[in-house]
């Protein structure tokens, strides 16, 4: 049997009966209510010399005008303070503390012509601006200078897919690149797939696509492999409570996935192949129509077999086992449109995605004919105007899915055969102000979620989330080189699954000098109970708990300090982050006397301590860099009847990449280990052991004539470690991906 939450739902719905939808009494946290007004009233009672000095923030990224590589250590200088700063492994500079204003920036790289550019430093804000210089050799044409989408929050972790080469053919890969995740796959090619991050899992992690909820209202969790990657362009990753911003679900952190078109005319076409008969095809268009608008157009295919070796564990019986009725086929297709320009922008998004995959359910007990699909469609609306000193934007979203769950002979319990539907509706609004050194914003979030199962107590039921949020950033020079910034917010929440309004303080503090950045938040956060937690289908040794109280991080306190070093040609930049925070009443499914298992509050404390390095460096005129994250994590039972670490949280993590430029390409190395796990609550019985992955991918890149592309091969666990993240759930052994990805050359 399994201790962990998501681990005993025993293939979705499949098996489950419905009891009565109840609520839980939540709590008003008046400690936190009162930072939230000293934090505010800080805002508004800073001294008069402060409020004078109105500052900018330039971030620049600079890359190569004929590759599109980023250029790395290459300096920025803004001519009129003399403030100079050099770029990261990714070619991204920030200017602070600059006033507003025309400025010069002077740019300078090894192996490429000093330019100089004009920009406006608008007031307040943070301008974002794309560099291209030509390398020196090639006739100078100039500098593009262009806007970009986004802007990284303070502790935000941001990840470019196209950047990570064969490194991330899909999103679980991609995840896997961010330090603190870990992925929680649950089988091989096509299976659900999870995500860990600072001890919380997927259902305590909020998820969204363009601003829209990806989180499932009956069981709150993200499958990574339900979501397409092909038109994902930017990961941005939020660790610890976030709900002082994005409200229910935020309570172990936010990842916020971005599409979005290119910016010129282009075409791309992707053909690949990988094991266990593994066939994928994709494609897609973009139009430039004139200088405003752009429209694109993708669709996707995939499919496996997924049927691999793997070893059962002694104490299952030991021995050797094929993972039967693990294919999967995915189908899916997106439109976009986009327009940008005069101080607006506006974009429309539809997709539409189609899974169906087998369901072989825990290894101790598979199912030869269990099968899901899964139907998601949507499409979203979003509108934005702004100038120097005030803006706002509107943001509405459709979104309907259809899961199907059957199976005619289970390996316990009646045959079932289930569908849940869900449409949901959103309306978000936010707006912001200047006033002098301060900066202002807030928002409101509407939505509603109409869910028709034959699990839930009615065959339709409606659940409403009302939100509202308010938040004052400061950012100024404090003298003696050093740049402070400050952010204070509270949100308001009223979710139908908690009994009373909920309110989510949060504050950050941040304090620079030169490369040296120290970084203090305060934030509390909350997750509702899912549907499925409360009521779900009884079956063979599971029972409901309709009693089940919302889950909540009161207080959580991080503390991070970075470190960017540059000597000659070499860059290290290190960072460390400590934390901790306790979770009360967080859902864990455990067993009672009689051996029957089902979901109750349990009181946890979380602590935990994430070391970073990354070294940038040249070897034979090339730059090669390799980045190291270690994260010990404890999340641990407070209570007087259990103790130790919570099941399946590994308590240390650690993983290296490289990134090796070989002239022809790039070659890639990724080292992950995962520590020791519990599969029993409160007992170190029957513990899995830790294991390590070895990937190793090459990028090789098209020649610049009339195609341009790359080919991408990787060889995932190349050492064949027969392992389990969690103990019924085994992961295939060595296997092997080759993606060939081609476009024409005006793709940016």
């Amino acid at each position: 049997m399994h201790g962990g939450k998501a681990e005993n739902r025993n293939a979705g719905l499949g098996g489950r009966r419905a009891g009565c939808l109840a609520l839980a009494p939540g709590l008003l946290p008046r400690k936190a209510m009162a930072l939230a007004v000293l934090a505010a009233a800080f805002l508004l009672l800073l001294p008069s010399p402060v409020r004078g000095q109105v500052v900018s923030v330039i971030q620049v990224r600079v890359e190569n005008g004929a590759t599109g590589d980023p250029i790395p250590l290459a300096r920025v200088v803004d001519e009129e303070s003399g403030l100079a700063v050099e770029t990261d492994v990714g070619g991204s500079a920030v200017l602070r503390g600059l006033s507003p204003g025309r400025r010069a920036l002077r740019l300078l790289a090894i192996g490429y012509e000093s330019e100089t550019v004009e920009v406006v430093a608008e007031n307040g804000r943070t301008v974002h601006l794309l560099v291209r210089l030509d390398p020196m050799p090639i006739p100078i044409a100039g500098i593009r200078v262009s806007a970009q989408r986004g802007v990284v929050p303070p502790g935000g972790i941001e990840i470019i897919p196209s950047e990570l080469g064969a490194a991330a053919l899909d999103l679980p890969s991609a995840m896997a690149q961010v330090p603190g995740i870990t992925v929680v796959p649950r089988g091989g090619p096509g299976s659900p797939v999870g995500i860990q991050l600072r001890g919380a899992t997927s259902d305590q992690l909020l998820v969204l696509l363009d601003g829209v909820p990806l989180n499932s209202p009956l069981t709150g969790e993200v499958d990574l492999n339900t979501i397409d990657m092909a038109s994902i362009r930017r990961i941005v990753v939020l660790p610890g409570a976030q709900s002082s911003r994005y409200g229910p679900r935020a309570m172990g952190g936010v990842i916020l996935l971005e599409s979005g078109p290119a910016e010129e005319s282009s075409m791309d076409v992707s053909v690949g192949a990988g094991a266990w008969g593994g066939r994928e095809l994709s494609g897609g268009m973009t139009w430039a129509l004139g200088p405003a608008w752009t429209v694109s157009g993708k669709g996707q295919w995939s499919r496996a077999d997924g049927r691999f070796v793997y070893d059962v564990p002694d104490f299952r019986g030991g021995g050797v086992a094929r993972r039967e009725n693990a294919d999967f086929r995915r189908t899916g297709g997106q439109v976009h449109l986009s327009r940008s320009g005069g101080g607006m922008t506006a974009h429309l998004r539809a997709h539409v995605s189609d899974l169906e995959r087998g369901s072989p359910g825990a290894a101790a007990q598979p199912s030869m004919s269990g099968r899901q699909a899964h139907r998601i469609g949507g499409a979203s609306l979003s509108g934005g105007v702004g100038g120097e000193e005030a803006g706002a934007s509107l943001h509405g979203n459709l979104l309907w899915q259809r899961a199907t769950y059957r199976d005619a002979t289970p390996p316990f319990g009646p045959a079932y055969d289930e569908v849940a539907r869900v449409a949901q509706q959103d309306v978000a609004a936010e707006g912001w102000r200047q006033f002098g050194f301060l900066v202002l914003r807030g928002g409101a979030q509407l939505r509603r979620q109409r869910i028709r199962s034959a699990s839930l107590a009615s065959t339709s039921t409606d659940i409403r989330e009302t939100g509202f949020w308010s938040r004052g950033e400061v950012e100024g020079a404090l003298g003696h080189g050093i740049q402070g910034e400050l952010q204070a917010g509270v949100r308001l929440d009223r979710h139908d699954l908690v009994a009373s309004y909920t309110l989510s303080p949060g504050v950050v503090g941040a304090l620079e000098r030169g490369g040296t950045r120290l970084e203090v938040s305060f934030a509390n956060g909350f997750s509702p109970p899912g549907l499925s937690d409360l009521f779900f289908q009884e079956g063979v040794l599971v029972s409901a708990n309709p009693d089940l109280r919302p889950e909540r991080v009161k207080g959580e306190l991080s503390l991070s300090l970075q470190q960017r070093i540059s000597v000659a040609r070499l860059t290290l930049e290190s960072s460390v982050s400590a934390y901790r925070a306790d979770v009360d009443d967080m859902i864990l499914w455990l067993p009672d006397f009689r051996f029957v298992w089902s979901p109750d509050n349990v009181a946890v404390a979380r602590k935990g301590l994430e070391m970073e390095t990354t070294l940038l460096f040249p070897v034979l005129g090339r730059t090669h860099r390799v980045r190291g994250h270690a994260t010990w994590s404890r999340v641990g039972y407070r209570g007087p009847v259990l103790s130790g670490q919570v099941v399946y949280r590994p308590r240390f993590s650690a993983d290296v990449q490289g990134h090796l430029d070989a002239g022809f390409g790039e070659i890639t190395v990724h080292v992950s280990h995962v520590g020791s796990r519990r599969s029993v609550a409160g007992s170190g019985l029957n513990e899995l052991s830790p294991y390590t992955l070895l990937d190793l991918g090459l990028d090789v890149p098209f020649p610049r004539r009339l195609l341009a592309g790359h080919v991408r091969v990787l060889l995932s666990n190349l050492f064949d470690e027969r392992a389990a993240l969690l103990v019924d759930y085994p992961l295939p052994g060595r296997g092997w991906t080759v993606r060939v990805d081609i476009t024409t050359p005006g793709n940016p």
